[in-house]
């Protein structure tokens, strides 16, 4: 993974909305998709990053970049997950309701042997579960 990835990376982790505005706008070949062996297991992408620590102004950021992949393809099917498993596993519900309006998420999209539907349903978010 290259230098401007890693940034991007650490930039949704950590909520600096500011860093990932500056990426996106100054390098439009960034891969906003890549993913990285050591962070399969955690975050997997930088989608999937944001969506798990909540930080839905990165999440409608990254939404709006053209090539961005919403399913995890490419991502290593029994480590991973999905930005919308991310989401429901962590209990951001408007960032579920974020990705679920936005139409391109698969809500049957197996990663890490779990829907997102299970990945709710495991730690306990009802109003996740409901939706």
């Amino acid at each position: 993974m290259g230098g401007l990835e890693d940034q991007l990376f650490s930039a949704c982790q950590d909520g600096n909305i500011e860093e990932v505005k500056h990426l996106l706008q100054t390098y439009p070949q960034i891969d906003v998709n890549n993913t990285h062996q050591q962070r399969l297991i955690l975050e997997n992408n930088p989608l999937v990053a944001a969506c798990d620590k909540g930080h839905i102004e990165i999440v409608k950021l990254l939404l709006n970049v053209e090539n961005i992949d919403v399913n995890g393809h490419g991502i290593c099917e029994w480590l991973g997950q999905t930005p919308l498993s991310a989401a429901c596993s962590s209990g951001h519900i408007e960032i579920v309701k974020l990705l679920l309006n936005d139409g391109r998420a698969d809500v049957n999209k197996i990663y890490g042997r779990h829907t997102p539907f299970n990945s709710a349903c495991k730690k306990g978010h009802t109003e996740i579960v409901k939706l």
